[in-house]
């Protein structure tokens, strides 16, 4: 009786005081816990970054704090929102977060994994570290249900929180790696850097010819590649019937975009070297069959954009098929069609097991003055410098050329993104 009679009584008292500022205590609160929520989740990826643990009551007070904050975010939609149903999801999280608020601190710190044949650990901080991470997003978005009171707005709300944390998540490492390659390799870029050759086992000198090395490579991969690539796109969406050998030579292009990387530069230590030997020859056709699949994808996925009814339209006026895939289909397909060429040919630009057994050498080869002569590029030249780490000096030019072949290829994509907002049609 003693219960029902405090019960009560507090009830009484949280109606009395939600009657008199019902809207803004309803959203000074769930801002509160979003805001709360979301630090909490921050200091989880903090703390897993950093490698550290950050306490046991610190823990305690995190987790407890979250969980009194959706308490009473609950109790206030259990009194004047009425949303009786609606309501299990938040308890069942406020129940787990005690649970875990009592628990994790009792956790050993480390748990061995020798008992499944693996030598190693699981640390305490890292399972606390995303299990904050975890709370705090789940947290912040049941905070948003009281705030839309529980309609479809608050889904949304949610949904739209996720997805930006989910972002953010991805953006991070990407960040850490691009700042980590910047602040260590801009202090290697010189004019004698970018001009000279390699010497000392690239301690001493530049890059110079695995820049043009590069370059050439890329070149001739595109004059094949891109021509090969939109004709076998037209041929597949504007000419060839659907039937079982279009579904063929469609599984082939993915079967083939999927092959290692590895596997294309043993196929041409096979077939190309042979016949080319080691030379920029051999390196272009065997980076034109990696490239050519991603060509013919997107080049087939831009012709399919365009409506048929443009098709039809020019049909109609009696223009012939190929009059119509060259005025009607390919203008507004063209930049699909350049940005899938420009990302494939990006993607061959970073690739080294193509090349290393098909194309390129170390030192010595110098600027090549024909398509059958051994070439230097800056992946392979990239791969041979973190060899000779700890054995000479050559850490500061492995960074700067990270740097310069990061800056190809992302200027090679922030090329396709031009490319494809200045010139897209909406239909």
């Amino acid at each position: 009786m003693d219960l029902r009679k405090s019960y009560s009584y507090f009830k009484d008292f949280f109606k009395e005081l939600l009657k008199r500022d019902n809207w803004e205590f309803k959203k000074i609160m769930c801002i509160v816990s979003i805001v709360f929520s979301s630090l909490v989740a921050i200091i989880g990826f903090a703390s897993v970054a950093m490698s550290v643990y950050i306490g046991d009551i610190f823990l305690r007070f995190l987790l407890g704090t979250i969980a009194i904050l959706i308490s009473i975010l609950l109790f206030y939609s259990y009194i004047k929102l009425h949303k009786k149903k609606e309501l299990a999801s938040l308890i069942v999280f406020v129940v787990i977060v005690f649970l875990l608020a009592y628990y994790m601190p009792l956790f050993p710190p480390q748990y061995e994994l020798k008992a499944y044949d693996v030598d190693a650990s699981i640390l305490k901080f890292m399972i606390t570290s995303f299990i904050l991470i975890i709370v705090g997003i789940l947290g912040a978005s049941f905070s948003m249900k009281p705030l839309y009171n529980f309609t479809s707005k608050s889904s949304q709300a949610s949904a739209y929180y996720v997805l930006t944390v989910a972002i953010l998540l991805i953006l991070y490492p990407l960040v850490v790696i691009v700042s980590s390659i910047v602040s260590n390799g801009i202090g290697g870029i010189s004019w004698e850097f970018l001009t000279q050759d390699v010497s000392r086992h690239g301690s001493k000198g530049g890059v110079f010819p695995a820049i043009v090395g590069t370059l050439l490579l890329l070149m001739g991969t595109v004059f094949i590649a891109l021509p090969l690539g939109i004709g076998s796109a037209i041929y597949l969406q504007e000419y060839a019937k659907k039937g079982k050998i279009v579904r063929v030579i469609r599984i082939g292009v993915d079967v083939l975009q999927g092959i290692p990387s590895i596997v294309h530069g043993l196929f041409g230590l096979a077939f190309f070297v042979p016949i080319f030997g080691i030379s920029l020859l051999s390196g272009i056709l065997i980076m034109s069959f990696l490239t050519l699949p991603i060509i013919i994808r997107s080049s087939e996925e831009a012709l399919k954009s365009v409506p048929q009814s443009l098709r039809e339209g020019s049909y109609a006026v009696g223009a012939t098929r190929w009059q119509t895939i060259q005025r009607v289909v390919l203008p507004p397909a063209l930049p699909g069609i350049i940005t899938g060429t420009v990302l494939g040919v990006g993607r061959a630009a970073g690739e080294t097991a193509p090349i290393m057994f098909t194309a390129v050498v170390f030192m010595g080869a110098g600027t090549p003055t024909s398509i059958f002569d051994p070439i230097q590029a800056l992946p392979y030249h990239l791969l041979e410098l973190t060899r000779y780490i700890g054995a000479y000096p050559v850490d500061q030019n492995a960074w700067a050329t990270a740097l310069l072949l990061l800056s190809i290829v992302l200027g090679m994509n922030a090329i396709a993104i031009i490319i494809r907002e200045k010139y897209r049609v909406e239909f």
